[in-house]
């Protein structure tokens, strides 16, 4: 992919005309500003409760711990089940788990046991929702529109994280954390009202439908083998190690390293998410016109790295504030584009679990980023911690020559339509595997590497769609044949298969084809595994059954070993 094909000149906004995207766009803002607000009152609450620094640490454990344990299976359940009716029920969730706050609180009945449990409870939501949520703007706008759109979204979560701790500072002030508690479970209808208004397409497959373990583990099998996809889950946890020392220390920072007070720290929390939304609108729209998405990516990592050093130095509220403003910026620039890697780059049927892949690296690093960050604080002075993360940062960057960041942005990743189901002449059961899929090519002894070349991109495409095996082999006698031979799974696997070939695989596999000199199409047929639950019919051509899963073992060069040791008899 060109440089060129990288950048778009598509302004943010243009995302807004689109009036289902608007309305999601405005309930995300008033939903993250009663999240903040939450957040805000939960640790206040429970620092009111009890004195002990353990329990007020479990707040932020329990924040974070759901969605390591559930982003996965959170991911997948978005995929396999109708989004919108996922997304209802997770939203209801953390309604009612929020006013239960609200309500426990405003009686009187809270105490720390009590606040960690429905904390918990409301974190679990969250870790639902998330996957499925940010899967929602992919579906819901055009894909020229996605980079603005995604920036968008940035800036609405960030505008909130401005707005909503000073507005949780006056409601705590002058109403109690128990209507925090019940702004946030209101802020949850604006959300609700949208999606039931959503009429959501069918995403058209008619294939069987996955069982939850082997789609998880599809997903995982997907994102593994999709080179956008890769390179996001290297940059991305590179750049939250570094940048995680801004969130776990800031308020140290502030109250030890500048002296400031609460009003300053809360100026500057605010200068950060404004600086941000500043990036949204007036930097990233028109950098993206100018420079490759990797590049600028880079070049705000190590905007940031400087602004974390930076505050290790500075000594005055100026100098913080402008160090604070720019790394605002470079965390929109930044993240922005991770999400819209991640979100242009999967088919709608996986969407949810490579989202949740991705959210489970970066809660990961980010978490052990802050702990890292706190240690080490441990043994040096605040201020030198801030200049250690910026170096950290500077040598992250270097990344970029190993794991360049592209999208798939330019690529038709709807399905295509042309892969037709095969025909066969037996009912084959659905969870009935392996199975194995051969396809036999003629192709000019010339175009042998080039051939090779194409069917080595092909088989990138194989294996994200649910092959875990996959091989092909020249005719020893007879350069001129080829055999492609893959495995999958069952019966089912197969069939989606066939339904989730998208028209940018259909045109690496035109490309497969164009090599072939045999009369018609390359040769393709079907083997399944000839047991009791699959028997031959009588008189049929006996074949010899292929390899179950554990027999797959292959010897250096790649070749299957049931395969050498028929060579060898």
């Amino acid at each position: 992919m060109t440089d060129q094909q990288e950048r778009t000149t598509h302004n943010p906004w243009d995302s807004l005309s689109n009036p289902l995207f608007r309305a999601l766009w405005i309930a995300t803002f008033i939903s993250s500003m009663g999240s903040w607000m939450h957040q805000v009152a939960d640790g206040w609450l429970m620092a009111t409760l009890s004195p002990d620094p353990f329990l007020v640490s479990l707040i932020q454990v329990l924040t974070t711990l759901p969605m390591f344990v559930l982003a996965l299976p959170a991911g997948t359940l978005a995929d396999l089940v109708d989004r919108r009716r996922y997304l209802l029920f997770t939203q209801s969730w953390m309604l009612t788990a929020s006013a239960t706050m609200g309500f426990l609180t405003w009686k009187g009945w809270m105490t720390p046991e009590i606040l960690l449990i429905t904390t918990f409870l409301i974190s679990v939501g969250v870790a639902l929702n998330s996957p499925g949520w940010h899967s929602v703007t992919p579906e819901v706008v055009d894909r020229r529109d996605l980079p603005g759109a995604v920036t968008l979204n940035g800036m609405a979560i960030n505008f909130a994280r401005a707005l909503g701790p000073a507005l949780a500072g006056a409601v705590l002030l002058y109403f109690g954390p128990a209507v925090a508690f019940y702004l946030n479970s209101l802020s949850f209808l604006s959300v609700i009202a949208v999606l039931i208004r959503w009429k959501r397409k069918p995403n058209g497959e008619n294939a069987p439908r996955e069982r939850f373990m082997p789609a998880m583990k599809g997903g995982v099998r997907h994102v593994k083998n999709s080179p956008w996809l890769r390179t996001v889950l290297v940059r991305a946890p590179l750049f939250l190690l570094g940048s995680s020392c801004l969130w776990a220390l800031i308020p140290i920072l502030c109250k030890r390293g500048y002296e400031f007070g609460p009003p300053q720290y809360g100026a500057l929390l605010a200068i950060f998410g404004l600086g941000a939304v500043f990036g949204g609108i007036q930097v990233l729209p028109r950098l993206r016109t100018r420079l490759h998405l990797d590049q600028v990516v880079t070049l705000f990592w190590l905007v940031f790295a400087i602004c974390l050093a930076g505050l290790g130095y500075g000594t005055t509220f100026h100098h913080a504030a402008v160090c604070l403003f720019f790394a605002g910026i470079s965390w929109l620039c930044v993240l922005s584009n991770f999400h819209f890697v991640v979100q242009s780059s999967a088919p709608q049927w996986v969407q949810g679990r490579a989202m949740s892949i991705y959210l489970l690296f970066f809660f990961g690093a980010a978490s052990s980023g802050s702990a890292l960050w706190g240690l080490l604080a441990k043994w040096q002075g605040i201020r030198e911690v801030f200049v250690i993360a910026g170096g950290a940062l500077l040598v992250g960057s270097l990344s970029r020559f190993l794991a360049p960041l592209s999208s798939a942005q330019d690529h038709n990743l709807e399905p295509s339509g042309a892969w037709e189901s095969p025909e066969i002449n037996s009912d084959v059961p659905l969870d009935h595997g392996p199975i194995m899929v051969t396809v036999e090519y003629e192709i000019d002894e010339k175009d042998g590497p080039a051939f090779r070349e194409a069917l080595e991109k092909l088989r990138i495409f194989r294996y994200q769609n649910g092959v875990v095996q996959w091989s092909f082999f020249v005719d020893i006698a007879d350069p001129r044949l080829y055999r492609e031979v893959y495995f999958e799974e069952s019966w089912g696997a197969h069939l989606r298969h066939h339904e989730r070939v998208t028209s940018f695989e259909t045109q690496v596999a035109t490309k497969v084809y164009e090599y072939h000199r045999g009369e018609g199409m390359p040769k393709v047929f079907h083997y399944a595994v000839c047991d009791s639950r699959f028997p031959l019919e009588p008189g049929a051509e006996q074949q010899s059954a292929p390899p179950t899963p554990r027999q797959y073992e292959t010897d250096s060069r790649g070749i299957p070993l049931w395969f050498v040791d028929e060579l060898h008899e």
